[in-house]
Parts: structure tokens; sequence; C-alpha cells
């Protein structure tokens, strides 16, 4: 994978290094104000009016997006690899099209969405106050709204967004698709999604200021509340920080862990090939499905696509993993910990549930039976191995809180159409570390073994149809010339010709060692 397009070519070491550490610094302060405004929201009297309770809960969500939003972006200011970078940019347009439905709502719950509240509570002051002093403030107090909604409008996420979002944090059946996202993005380069960003945090900003002046207007007319007497509010716990700092100490000392990450992320060839070869073969399968009768439709070319289908999960599940865990050791504030430790969870989660389904409805369906439909019928070693594979996929996914995923990446709670900031914040504080730490050796493990397997199932797929070797050779090699003759034919793409035929060269040489 080549290089992504540098961000910002001017800008030197010297000012990108104090960019990060000025984000880590603001990221703190951030939340600090996050804390307090939950503070007030849990202690507001039943009293206080509307519109100063929807201005903090607004300005508390913003706050909360901005965090994420710049979590992220120092993630990707500090990342080294193409890969790396392109992770981060993934992120930040995720957090982009969630913050858009927390602030807009989603299908049905637009109306009820807490910007549409505010503008009609905005109104309906108005309306009220028309003979008081205080007419003019709040027909300001409206201007002002309406022109960070106009800022808005300029800054909202598209269709072709919200789709890469689902790939980003799910991922897809299909991991061609998660592929040619992640190639879309390194050929975009940083600048645009950058000036997205910026553009992005800066209208944040302006709903900020909008609530501030709110608030300042709600307490001139003695609208007021009491400060913060409890603890109410969210803390991150003080033995998980230090056991976060902990584990940042330790892995920063082993220079084989780094050189670990540094390996899977600076040479990710492997992420290449393997969707390389699962589009060809995908397309190999749709055009025979046009093109020839059911004889001259091969199940090996089906079986092998699923199998690079796999290989390239495990692939990009391990890189994305990596990615999380730079960021995680490169983390500054107390929040960013928890914060980013979330998603390396997401991802975990994520593909155990495309692997085995995370019912038993998506079972049918799930990428490790279509594996286990491909292990050739007398193959019993392989059979065993492939159901020993899924009982541990299938315990491995029990032991996680898959609705707690769920909500790591969901601003909006679609039921209620009301905010999860207040949720994902208790809910990162009740990840247990030192259960989560034991998990990750069984996952890396299968993991690594499902790797071993698939190689063991692809040998055994290109020399093996029939018990016979030999006869299997024969076989096989009778199914390339046919596929040749088929591929002669005018109406095949040339490219898909050229690309084809290499690959059964290759096959040729393998099966002439067994002949």
């Amino acid at each position: 994978m080549t290089d992504i397009k540098a961000i910002y070519k001017e800008a030197s070491k010297e000012t990108v290094e104090n960019l990060i550490d000025n984000s880590s610094e603001t990221i703190e302060n951030l939340y600090k104000k996050v804390v307090e405004d939950i503070s007030f929201l849990k202690e507001l009297n039943a009293d206080v009016p509307q519109l100063l309770r929807l201005a903090i809960e607004l300005r508390m969500n913003m706050r909360f997006i901005l965090i994420d939003l710049m979590t992220s972006l120092r993630g990707c200011l500090n990342g080294t690899y193409t890969f790396e970078k392109c992770y981060h940019i993934k992120n930040l347009e995720g957090i982009r099209v969630e913050g858009c439905r927390l602030l807009f709502g989603y299908g049905k719950g637009r109306e009820e969405s807490i910007w549409m509240k505010l503008e009609c509570e905005l109104k309906q002051i108005c309306q009220r106050s028309e003979k008081t002093k205080y007419a003019q403030v709040y027909e300001r107090l409206l201007a002002l709204y309406d022109n960070v909604s106009t800022q808005l409008r300029t800054v909202m996420t598209t269709y072709e967004e919200r789709k890469s979002r689902n790939l980003t944090y799910h991922y897809d059946n299909d991991l061609y698709k998660v592929y040619k996202q992640l190639i879309k993005v390194k050929d975009k380069g940083e600048d645009e999604p950058m000036k997205c960003v910026i553009q992005w945090m800066d209208a944040l900003l302006s709903i900020q200021v909008l609530c501030d002046t709110i608030e300042y207007v709600e307490v001139l007319q003695g609208n007021t509340f009491s400060k913060v007497t409890g603890f109410h509010h969210f803390l991150i716990n003080g033995v998980k920080l230090y056991l976060y700092k902990r584990i940042v100490t330790e892995f920063s000392r082993k220079d084989q862990f780094k050189e670990i990450l540094d390996k899977v992320l600076k040479d990710i060839d492997n992420v290449d090939w393997a969707a390389k070869e699962k589009d060809k073969l995908g397309r190999l399968e749709d055009w025979l499905g046009k093109n020839a009768s059911n004889q001259y439709k091969p199940k090996t070319i089906k079986d092998m696509k699923d199998l690079m289908n796999v290989f390239l999960l495990i692939e990009m599940s391990f890189a994305d993993m990596s990615c999380a865990i730079r960021a995680f050791m490169n983390a500054e504030s107390d929040i960013e910990y928890p914060l980013i430790f979330r998603r390396l969870l997401v991802s975990k989660v994520s593909t155990l549930g495309h692997l085995v389904g995370y019912n038993d409805t998506e079972k049918g369906n799930a990428l490790w039976t279509f594996i286990q439909k491909a292990v050739p019928a007398d193959a019993e070693k392989l059979k065993t191995e492939a159901s020993e594979i899924r009982i541990e996929l299938e315990s491995l996914l029990k032991q996680e809180e898959v609705k707690q995923r769920a909500l790591y990446v969901h601003y909006l709670d679609r039921d209620t159409n009301g905010s999860n900031v207040l949720r994902i914040l208790e809910s990162i504080e009740g990840i247990d570390l030192l259960i989560e730490m034991n998990t990750y050796p069984a996952f890396i493990k299968i993991m690594g073994r499902i790797r071993k397997f698939l190689k063991t199932l692809m040998v055994e797929i290109a020399i093996r149809v029939d018990k016979n070797a030999k006869a299997s050779n024969i076989k096989m090699r009778a199914q390339i010339k046919r596929l040749r003759q088929l591929l002669n034919n005018p109406k095949c793409p040339a490219d898909l010709k050229i690309s084809i035929n290499g690959t059964l060269d290759q096959m040729e040489k393998v099966f002439k060692l067994y002949t």
C-alpha cells in the first residue's frame, strides 16, 4: 500500500508536535467542562426553564463530540504508517456522522431532535416575551441560532460518509467493501478529511457559544441553579487510571511488542494480497455465473473466495487493533485512555460477530459457516479443527457484552431519541481492565490459529478435490484448461483475463509438484 498524501506539507515537525501537545491539554479541559455539565443536569430542579436545560444538555453533547474528535485527531497526527492514518481518518468520519445524528436526530426521530427542540423553545419564548424588556435579547438569540443552523448545513455528512461509518464500526460480511473504503480514504489523502473535521469543530464551538449565551441570559433573569455539591458525575476511577498508565509503561518497555505493532502496520501486504485475490475470485465467479453452464462452475472458486474473505477480516482486524493500541500508548489526558480502549473492544467484538454471528439467526450466514462448508468431506482433521475453532470463537463472543459494543459507537439512543453520552461515559468507566486484558491473549491466539488453518485449507483445496491426489490434479488441470477457454471469450474483460490467467499459471505450477 503506497503512502497516503501528506497533510499540510508546509507544516513543520515542530508545528505538528505543538498541535499534538495543545490538543491533549484542550481535551483535558473540555472533559472537566463535560463533567461540570453532567453535574448541573443531575442537580437541576424541576422548575428550571426548559430552554436552560436544553442548552446545558446540548453543550455537554457537543463538548463530548469535540473530545472524541480530538482524540482521533491526535491519533492521526501521531500516526506514522499509511494504514494507521487511514484508521483514524475513518474514525473521524464516523464521529462526524454520529455527531450529526445526535444533533439532528435519526429517521423518524428528527422532529424530536435536541436541535429542533431548542428552536421550538426559543420561538415560543420570543412570542411570550414580545412586550417585555427581554424581547430583543431573545430575538437576537433566535438570530444567533439561525446563523449556527446555516453554518451546520455546510458541514452535514453525506450518504457516502454515513455508509462509510457503518463499515468503520461494524465491518461487513463482504470484507472487500471494507478494503475499498480503506483505499478510498488513502487515495483521498489527509487534507480534505482534515478540512471537514476543522469545519465541523468550528460549528461545534459555535453551538457552545450559543449555549453559553443562553445560560448567560437565563442567569440575568434569575434562572440560576446551585453549583455542584455532590459527586453524581462521571469520574475516571483512580485505580483504573493507574492501571491504564501502568499498561502503557509496561508495553513501552518491551521493544519486541513495539516491533510487532510496527511490523503489522508497516508491512500490510497480506491485506492487499487477500483483497485482490478475493476480488478476482469474486469477479470470476460472477462472470462464470453469467457465461458458463453449471458443470463449469467449480465449487473451488467459491470456497477460495470465502477463504480469502475471512483471511482479509483477520488481517484488517489485526491492523485496526494495532492502530488503537499505538494511539492508546500515545495518550496523555485521562479521558483518552478509556475512549481509545473502547475502540479495541469494538474491533474485537465486530470481528467475532462476523465470524460466528451474534445470534442463532445470523449463524447460518456467518463467515465461519462458509469456511466449514469449504472443508473437503473426507478431510477429518480439518473438519474437527474447524469445529473446535467455532466453539472457541462462540465462547469468546459470549464473554463479550455485545450491547456495550453498540453503545460505544452510538451517540444517539434510537429507542428514546435521547443522548447516549452519559451512558457511554458510565460504560467505559465500567470496563474491567483486568478481565479485558486477560481476554486478548485468547483472542490473538485464536486469530493466529485461524490464519494457520486457512493456509492449510488453501493448500488442501488446491491439491485435493478427490481422495486420489493425481486424479484430483488431472481434474483440476482440466478445469483450468476449461477456464482458459472460457476466458478467451471476447465478452470477458481484458483485465480480468490477464489477472486470472496469471493466477491459473501459479496454480498449475503447484499442481505439477504433486503429479
